[in-house]
């Protein structure tokens, strides 16, 4: 009978972490597109991403080659995204946001790719 409560509290909590997820993912979808407030809204969960990571590679002693590979991989992405950036213009040097700009140009189409983008970063950081 214990398991069964237990079990069903950390579907709750799951489900008020996903709705929390999604309601973020909206707020921030919700932000003029390149302004500084969704610049804000899109680093609170790169931050909060990176410092549980650090947390959990501290934590253990994570040596595998994948590791390095998934960082080289995010490091050279956050290279071009940064470079791409401060270049201009966006037609010569595309960021991912430009590339999928015909996604999110509605504000539906935003929250989507908000949503899926923090899905995906919470299915890398649990791999």
């Amino acid at each position: 009978m214990e398991t069964t409560r237990r079990r069903g509290r950390a579907t709750w909590r799951v489900a008020a972490v996903v709705a929390a997820a999604l309601v973020y993912s909206w707020i921030a979808s919700g932000l003029r597109p390149f302004t500084h407030p969704e610049a804000v809204a899109v680093a609170i969960p790169l931050v909060v991403g990176g410092i549980a990571m650090l947390r959990v590679h501290a934590a253990t002693d994570v040596t595998r080659r994948g590791t390095w590979v998934w960082t080289a991989l995010f490091a050279a992405l956050l290279t071009w995204e940064l470079i791409s950036y401060r270049l201009s213009p966006r037609v010569d040097h595309p960021t991912l946001s430009s590339i999928a700009d015909w996604a999110m140009s509605a504000h539906p189409g935003r929250f989507v790719m908000f949503a899926a983008w923090m899905g995906v970063g919470y299915w890398l950081f649990r791999q």
